[in-house]
C-alpha cells in the first residue's frame, strides 16, 4: 500500500503472499515498496548494498574471465595484479556505471535493489553528463574519497556524494523515477535554470 503523495506505479502481479492488510510482494518488499517517504533520496542503506553487489558482480566475472590469472608472484616474490584484470575491472565498471546507468538510471547492483539514477532538475535519465560525472570519483586515486563519499551519502541533504554533485543527479526509488520532486532541504531549481557545476556550491 503506497502512501499519501506517492508516484504513479504499477504493482507487479507475480510473488504476492497475503499479509496482514493484505497481498504483499515480496519482490516489492525486498526493493523498498515504492517511494512511500516525503524524502524521495532517502534510501542510503539500499544504496549501500548496491555498492557491494555491483562490486561483487564485477568480481564474478573478473574471475570468470581470468579464473586462475589473477595475480602472480613477481621476481621478488610479491604478489602482483596482473594488469589485464585491472583493465578488466575499469571496462566493466565504464559499462556498468556508465554506460548501463545514462541508458536506464541504474547499475545492475541498483536495478536488483530498485533504485535509480536520476536528474537532479527534472528526474529523467541522467545522460552521459550524470552518469560520467557521478563515476569520476572512483577512479580517483585517493585512498579516503570513499568514506568522504559514504559520509556525504549519509548526512548531506538530498544524499548527494561528490559524484551527484559533478553529475547533477540525485539517486532515488525507482518509483519517482521520471518525474520532478521535491527533496527537502534542496532548492527547487528548475531545468531551463541550470548553471554548469552549481551543484559543487
Amino acid at each position: 500500500m503506497q502512501g499519501t503523495g506517492a508516484p504513479r506505479g504499477e504493482r507487479r502481479r507475480s510473488g504476492l503472499i497475503r499479509g496482514q492488510n493484505g497481498p504483499v510482494n515480496i519482490m516489492e518488499r525486498l526493493r523498498g515498496g515504492g517511494a512511500t517517504t516525503n524524502d524521495p533520496t532517502a534510501v542510503a542503506s539500499r544504496r549501500f548494498v548496491a555498492w557491494i553487489l555491483d562490486s561483487l558482480f564485477m568480481a564474478i566475472i573478473i574471475l570468470v574471465i581470468h579464473r586462475s590469472g589473477v595475480a602472480f608472484l613477481d621476481e621478488a616474490g610479491n604478489l602482483t595484479i596482473n594488469p589485464s584484470v585491472i583493465y578488466t575491472a575499469t571496462l566493466l565498471m565504464v559499462l556498468n556505471q556508465v554506460g548501463l546507468t545514462m541508458a536506464t538510471g541504474f547499475s545492475l547492483g541498483k536495478a536488483v535493489t530498485g533504485l535509480r539514477v536520476v536528474n537532479r532538475y527534472d528526474g529523467g535519465l541522467p545522460g552521459f553528463r550524470g552518469a560520467a560525472g557521478r563515476t569520476l570519483p572512483w577512479v580517483v586515486p585517493i585512498p579516503f574519497i570513499p568514506i568522504i563519499e559514504a559520509g556525504l551519502i549519509l548526512a548531506s541533504k538530498g544524499h548527494r556524494r561528490i559524484g551527484d554533485r559533478i553529475g547533477a543527479t540525485l539517486v532515488v526509488d525507482r518509483g519517482w523515477a521520471g518525474q520532478p520532486f521535491f527533496v527537502p532541504g534542496l532548492d527547487e531549481i528548475q531545468g531551463n535554470d541550470q548553471i554548469p557545476g552549481d551543484d559543487l556550491i
